[in-house]
């Protein structure tokens, strides 16, 4: 099964026009100490103030850009928000194009569920069944070069996850990555769908 779905993964595709950039972990920066970062419903000054950002906050999960590359698209609660580039600093040492990221947390709903993706292993939890966390080492985690997709392989875990936007179907979050996978166990194998994102 492994290896039939790796084959089907694997096989050419369509290569990338351009570089891809996002999803990014940033940092605020050029914020005084006694102000704060305003995040807006839209990427304008006149859009409505949804939220504010420290000036120490770092972290900040960029999704997309705006088409002059001026605003960044964040989440915020359970909604999105957009922030000015020109106070974000993105940290150093992301390379989406060759390395898939870790760590990477996924999520689904319907039923809810959750994989941690780590540097040597998933984690996985379904709280809807009684037993505790399924933790094993990864034996393959990577992506195709100039591809926007990998490959994950655990003992009980094959899937793929894929550098497009993803929404959860239950909150106005937007989110940069997107996974599949079936999960062997109780006797079958089950299909799971869902998103990710570079924050716990």
């Amino acid at each position: 099964m492994k290896r039939l779905l790796l084959a089907l993964f694997l096989a050419p595709t369509l290569a990338f026009a351009q570089s891809v950039e996002l999803p990014a972990l940033y940092d605020v920066t050029g914020v005084a100490a006694d102000d704060t970062l305003n995040v807006r419903a839209g990427p304008t000054v006149n859009a409505e103030v949804m939220d504010e950002l420290g000036p120490e906050r770092d972290g900040v999960e960029v999704v997309a850009f705006a088409d002059d590359r001026k605003w960044g698209q964040i989440n915020i609660g359970e909604g999105t928000g957009w922030v000015s580039m020109a106070y974000m600093e993105r940290q150093a040492g992301q390379d989406p194009i060759s390395k898939t990221p870790t760590p990477l947390w996924c999520y689904g709903t319907e039923p809810f569920w959750s994989l941690e993706i780590g540097q040597s292993d998933v984690s996985f939890t379904d709280p809807g069944m009684d037993e505790p966390a399924l933790v094993q080492p990864t034996e393959y985690y990577a992506s195709v070069p100039h591809s926007p997709r990998g490959a994950l392989v655990a003992d009980d875990i094959t899937g793929f996850v894929s550098r497009e936007m993803c929404s959860d179907g239950m909150s106005d979050r937007q989110y940069a990555w997107r996974i599949d996978f079936l999960r062997a166990g109780n006797g079958g194998h089950f299909m799971f769908s869902g998103c990710c994102t570079l924050q716990p």
